[in-house]
């Protein structure tokens, strides 16, 4: 079974929980713009905003079971790409190493394993992924060109998001839009 991954890069710290803040490096929107309550909402008023770009959202929270199965799947089909799509951690370090050391593993045996590494790693407290808090989507890359690309990227860093460009992902280009 071949299970397409989608671009999980946790962000920690979130500073744009306590309200309409924004990360390092972006605008957090006007004070007089109502900021979008989710992510939900917050793709909604993109899509409108920009009709032109014809955004699709791609991916949306998920279960444990799903992000194990997508990170399983990206880890052993692309080790520096999987390597270069999470931050640093020991759980990330863990899936690594199981998968070296378990080259011969089906893919339900390799999901299996994630799965426990993920859960582990949540009671200790990690973050592991925006997706299973359902804090992050994944979008087409708008469409365009790179004026509107720049454009609607810009909007989204302006209304407090966070946009990390996966062009290289395994399963198809797109956009992982953390909120």
């Amino acid at each position: 079974m071949r299970v397409l991954p989608e671009p999980v890069r946790p962000i920690t710290n979130n500073p744009l929980a306590a309200g309409n803040a924004s990360l390092p490096g972006q605008q957090a929107a006007p004070a007089s713009e109502a900021r979008p309550q989710n992510i939900e909402s917050l793709i909604l008023q993109i899509q409108r905003e920009f009709p032109g770009a014809h955004i699709r959202i791609t991916g949306r929270g998920r279960t444990v079971r799903r992000q194990a199965e997508l990170m399983a799947d990206r880890r052993r089909a692309n080790r520096t790409q999987f390597l270069n799509t999470y931050r640093p951690a020991a759980h990330i370090s863990e899936m690594d190493v199981w998968v070296t050391a378990h080259s011969s593993a089906t893919f339900a045996e390799a999901a299996t394993a994630f799965e426990a590494i993920i859960e582990r790693a949540r009671r200790a407290g990690a973050l592991v992924s925006n997706h299973l808090s359902d804090r992050a989507s994944d979008i087409s890359i708008p469409a365009g060109g790179q004026d509107m690309q720049n454009r609607v990227r810009s909007r989204l860093r302006q209304l407090g998001a966070h946009v990390l460009d996966e062009a290289d992902a395994v399963g198809g280009p797109h956009w992982h839009v953390d909120f």
